[in-house]
């Protein structure tokens, strides 16, 4: 299974974690691959900086910044205005991914606590994508799932 690693603003965060916001909007440079069943889970940067949770991707959309904006402003109760539009606007290529069953650590993982397991690790500026066996995603994430660890 493959696992993305994103950053998120605390804002947007919250209204994923609520059930408001249903359509993830990203930069992404062309070819870039996003299916359908990914786990995808929320580094919320800002004051908070801990891996708070994460969500399945439902359907995507990828294209131009237009043609996204455009599929997503169909899609109702999408939860996605201006301010997420404004984000993917200048950028060359887009997507959006449906937020299936997102789902809130019950203890997040603050960095400095990855940091001690694994020193050279680097909060994601953008998509990281890791394969399940990763220790980042062994170590960790199950451990904040209650899977084991």
């Amino acid at each position: 299974m493959v696992v993305l690693v994103i950053p998120i603003k605390p804002v947007f965060a919250y209204r994923i974690f609520t059930g408001r916001k249903r359509y993830d909007l990203r930069k992404a440079r062309s070819g870039f691959l996003v299916e359908p069943g990914n786990r995808v889970v929320l580094y919320v940067s800002g004051g908070v900086k801990a891996f708070m949770g994460e969500y399945t991707v439902g359907e995507v959309i990828t294209g131009s910044p237009g043609y996204v904006i455009g599929e997503v402003s169909r899609r109702p109760s999408s939860g996605v205005g201006e301010e997420d539009f404004s984000y993917i606007r200048d950028s060359k290529y887009a997507l959006a991914m449906e937020v299936l069953n997102p789902i809130i650590y019950r203890k997040p993982i603050e960095m400095k606590e990855v940091l001690r397991i694994i020193p050279d690790y680097n909060p994601p500026l953008g998509i990281q994508k890791l394969d399940d066996y990763e220790p980042l995603v062994v170590l960790l994430f199950n451990k904040a799932r209650g899977l084991r660890g």
